[in-house]
């Protein structure tokens, strides 16, 4: 029974939070205080009533219109409501009531905030990124003092060796900050050889910066890979929906090509046909060449302004670390 009022509470915290992080998405593109004035309709700009505001039930109760002018509210507010909801259940079901929790809640918190400016606008806030890189350092701190306090609790002294000074929480969260940045700026970079422009936008760096200030430098290459995938699977229909409206069928034909067989790759690795060392080799050399004709016609295409699908990179990278924090 305790459990469950704790479940409870949990739910309608997230639930107002998750209506506060709408405001604070809103008024950071529109520059305005999150504080004053009162909540209003962004359309006809009559204050709302407080019930109005009550989250995702003034939703369903005004039938996702406004009161006074009818006009419809956006489906970003209950999903936020319901996201922040969720993730803080999910939250505390992995980490309980302690001090873990109150890092994680803040950080899903600032994720959220910075994918929603990026989807509605395309922007990225410099307070937003370097906020969450702080509280990654932080957390860097408070987690390597815990580990000398425990440290003193349990054997009655603290040696400060090579090795904790190379693997403690700071020196790692340090360099995930630098290598998460590094990586980023390179890959975006790389953009100017194919397209003459930055693959994606500098606040996407940022944001990996943050990423590796929390999670530590061990894990900024599957994050960066997780988003990529998670990129991939966002932007591929749009593209492919694209190129066949043009009629680049050879594009469509070799992507086609190179994902069956990866597929079948991944099978037949898992079913062990391909324990034989020259089939492996074989098999393997297959897959990179098929990869690499692929993105040949990718690249040709995407040269072409005209042909390029632009969808921002940060809520993929958002979604890679708000996957890893709550699983």
């Amino acid at each position: 029974m305790a459990f469950a009022i704790i479940i409870l509470f949990v739910i309608i915290t997230g639930l107002c939070i998750g209506s506060f992080l709408n405001v604070v998405i809103l008024r950071t593109l529109s520059d305005e205080s999150v504080i004053y004035p009162a909540s209003k309709c962004p359309e006809c700009q009559k204050p709302l009533k407080w019930w109005h505001n009550i989250p995702v039930l003034s939703y369903l109760l005004l039938k996702g219109k406004c009161h006074f002018c009818k006009t419809p509210i956006s489906l970003q507010y209950p999903l936020v409501e319901i996201l922040t909801a969720v993730s803080f259940v999910l939250i505390v079901l992995k980490f309980g009531i302690n001090l873990d929790t109150l890092f994680a809640i803040i950080i899903l918190c600032l994720l959220i905030v910075i994918a929603g400016t990026d989807i509605k606008e395309q922007v990225v806030y410099d307070k937003h990124t370097y906020s969450l890189i702080g509280i990654g350092l932080l957390y860097s701190v408070v987690t390597a003092f815990a580990e000398i306090y425990n440290d003193y609790t349990l054997l009655g002294s603290f040696t400060l060796s090579s090795q904790w000074l190379v693997h403690n929480p700071v020196t790692v969260s340090l360099l995930g900050t630098i290598l998460g940045f590094v990586i980023m700026e390179i890959i975006s970079r790389i953009g100017f050889l194919f397209a003459g422009d930055r693959a994606f936008g500098e606040g996407d760096s940022y944001i990996a910066a943050g990423i590796g200030a929390i999670f530590g430098w061990r894990m900024v290459i599957p994050v960066l890979i997780l988003s990529v995938v998670i990129q991939a699977l966002i932007t591929l229909p749009i593209f492919i929906k694209k190129e066949f409206k043009k009629g680049n069928f050879i594009t469509l034909i070799s992507l086609a090509i190179f994902s069956a067989y990866t597929i079948i790759f991944y099978f037949a690795n898992q079913f062990g046909w391909l324990q034989n060392i020259y089939a492996y080799v074989a098999s393997v050399s297959v897959l990179v060449i098929l990869g690499l004709l692929t993105c040949r016609e990718i690249l040709v295409q995407i040269k072409e302004p005209a042909n390029r699908t632009y969808l921002p990179f940060g809520p993929a990278l958002v979604t890679a670390g708000i996957i890893l924090l709550l699983v």
